[in-house]
């Protein structure tokens, strides 16, 4: 049975006339609501509905468009806990991850909407003593945005409130697993004083909705974060439009953590469960490997596994939770076709593996650690998104260097020591877009931009911080004479 507010929610701001899906909670098998999906017609209409905003939008002084990304952050604030229920029903974290990616929501859209205050152009000095020389940043029209599940909220936010702060009308393209935090996102814009179809929300599939949406002649720039064989085709997409379209692309990563002999080994063990195991593993920047000086590998061990005893995993509302189910049946199969691949390839596996029973849902898997993880192994190379640690041994630095940079991806690593010449080699020379020293590989803080390297993304614009609002912009240079 469905949940009547969540109900009603998705009758106001999801209403397609599509195929009709249930939205369920993973950790109990509970139906929060039904979700009618949109045609492509209608992803046409709500992409029209948004370019007609924009003229009266975008010259709306930049101040009332910060004020409304303001206000928005204060009714955020205000329901944080509604919210953190939400996402924790729908997408499975714990109660505890879902506060903290609502913080991070409200924090960022208060820190567009300040922005909004104070970001324009500047004077440059002319060779003429009868000419100044200004620049003015201007908006690059309707942009579309397509977003993934694991940060069902702080993701859109994180698009969305740069987007709009810079004079943009935009379309956001939730996840299909997420789409009622999404819903209560726009309502809480809305109720903030965003006009209508400024921010246009379209549900359905990638390959009906993201497909018109990535087509469309009318979208100015998209920015997308998702896998990287969506990525790619969406990249493709863009090259074969008319008009040139911006793009923006955060993608997948295989994201270490490498512990050397001089090393705090207490901190290191608590970072390395944290980033792995926190959020179910399933987070972009998750530690999925872990490259560990020989000197201190058994003590590591020792301390990983000792730290997993008491893991507790189950529904997130739960007190005490420390892990929640995995997404849904097709993301377990990922998880467990990659544990059994582990196993065949020759890895050890030192914990976890299986589905843990549980009446209600099938969709607890337990922390995954495996050793004796060599380069050659899928579960070293490709993505997983799982609960799943690989441990490798190294000899020094600078092997920890080669097999981290020795995958596809740069997203993020870390390290922990306590040897500043090692610390300032591993920054120097590792190949990802976030490095971090003695902290761990998952958690960005939203005044500083953030991008990747290698295959993890476009390597174009930076998304947060306010190199952000670059993307959304372009810049008229004005010469004045007199």
């Amino acid at each position: 049975m469905e949940n009547e507010e969540y109900a009603k929610l998705a009758k106001k701001y999801i209403n397609g006339s599509g195929e009709e899906s249930d939205d369920i909670n993973p950790a109990t098998g509970e139906v929060l609501a039904k979700i009618k999906t949109m045609t492509s017609d209608e992803v046409k209409e709500a992409i029209s509905k948004a370019v007609a905003s924009y003229p009266k939008w975008s010259s709306m002084p930049s101040p009332a468009r910060g004020r409304i990304l303001y206000k928005a952050g204060e009714i955020m604030e205000q329901e944080k806990e509604i919210l953190a229920r939400l996402m924790t029903e729908e997408e499975g974290k714990t109660i505890n991850d879902s506060l903290l990616e609502v913080t991070r929501s409200y924090e960022t859209l208060k820190f567009y909407g300040a922005l909004a205050f104070k970001y324009g152009g500047k004077i440059i000095p002319s060779n003429d003593l009868n000419t100044r020389i200004l620049t003015s940043k201007i908006p690059l029209g309707t942009v579309g945005l397509i977003t993934p599940w694991n940060f069902p909220l702080s993701i859109p936010v994180w698009k969305t409130a740069p987007a709009l702060a810079m004079g943009n009308s935009a379309v956001l393209k939730p996840a299909s697993k997420t789409p009622l935090i999404a819903a209560a996102f726009l309502d809480i814009l809305r109720r903030a004083g965003l006009p209508e179809n400024v921010l246009s929300l379209v549900i359905g599939s990638g390959n009906t909705v993201g497909d018109v949406l990535v087509k469309s002649e009318d979208i100015s720039a998209i920015s997308f974060t998702g896998s990287l064989y969506v990525g790619k085709g969406i990249y493709r997409r863009i090259g074969e439009k008319e008009r040139f379209t911006r793009v923006q692309l955060e993608l997948g990563g295989k994201n270490a953590l490498y512990i050397d002999e001089s090393a705090d080994l207490a901190l290191a063990v608590n970072l390395a469960i944290r980033g792995a195991f926190g959020l179910t593993g399933q987070s972009c920047t998750a530690t999925s490997r872990l490259i560990v000086h020989r000197n201190v590998h058994e003590r590591v061990k020792e301390g990983l596994l000792n730290g997993i005893k008491n893991w507790k995993v189950g529904d997130g509302l739960k007190k005490g939770t420390d892990m929640g189910p995995v997404v849904d049946q097709i993301q377990l199969k990922t998880d467990l076709d990659y544990i059994e691949s582990g196993i065949n390839e020759g890895a050890k596996l030192l914990a976890g593996g299986s589905i843990i029973n549980n009446e209600k849902s099938k969709l607890f898997l337990q922390p995954t650690i495996f050793e004796s993880v060599t380069p050659d192994m899928k579960i070293f190379k490709e993505e997983i998104f799982g609960p799943v640690l690989s441990i490798t041994e190294t000899n020094s630095v600078e092997e920890a260097i080669s097999l981290i940079n020795s995958v596809i991806y740069g997203h993020t690593s870390a390290i922990v020591a306590k040897d500043n010449t090692v610390i300032n080699k591993f920054v120097t020379e590792v190949e990802t877009g976030v490095v971090k020293v003695n902290k761990p590989t998952v958690g960005l803080e939203l005044q500083a931009p953030f991008g990747t390297l290698k295959l993890s993304g476009a390597n174009t614009w930076k998304e947060m911080g306010e190199d952000a609002l670059e993307f959304y912009s372009t810049e008229k240079t004005i010469y004045q004479g007199w």
